[in-house]
């Protein structure tokens, strides 16, 4: 599992060195994801000047994956973030999608003041009570 972790970390945060030297942006956010079938997407942020309307990372990545496989679900998922490409946790609207292309084990890196920089976590635990819409 190390091994898979360190490859969603360097993939998300490769994407940002690229978009970096190619645009210059000043806030750039990058996802990557692996699947249970193996595969790696990659998403960025996509702003606008209407911040409501713009696209996380994570959502970017999960679109991507989405596209490429039909039984598409996720594994393990790490963001990174601006230049330095430090890791960042998923927002509450990212959780929900992650949750819902993914199952109660997938895996999320987290930042953490340890040796790594970073740890692991189960989606279910990060976001423990899961929207879920009943039909009477």
């Amino acid at each position: 599992m190390k091994k898979e972790v360190e490859q969603v970390i360097q993939a998300a945060r490769e994407l940002i060195q690229q978009r970096y030297q190619k645009d210059g942006h000043h806030f750039v956010v990058a996802a990557a994801l692996l699947t249970y079938n193996g595969n790696l997407y990659t998403g960025l942020n996509l702003g606008t000047t209407q911040p409501s309307v713009a696209m996380c990372a994570e959502t970017s990545a999960i679109a991507r994956a989405v596209m490429a496989e039909e039984d598409m679900k996720i594994k393990l998922i790490a963001v990174a973030r601006d230049k330095e490409a430090y890791l960042v946790s998923p927002c509450g609207r990212c959780r929900e999608f992650i949750a819902d292309y993914g199952d109660k084990n997938t895996l999320v890196v987290v930042p953490a003041d340890n040796d790594k920089g970073y740890d692991v976590r189960k989606i279910s635990d990060l976001l423990p009570v899961k929207y879920e819409k009943k039909c009477q």
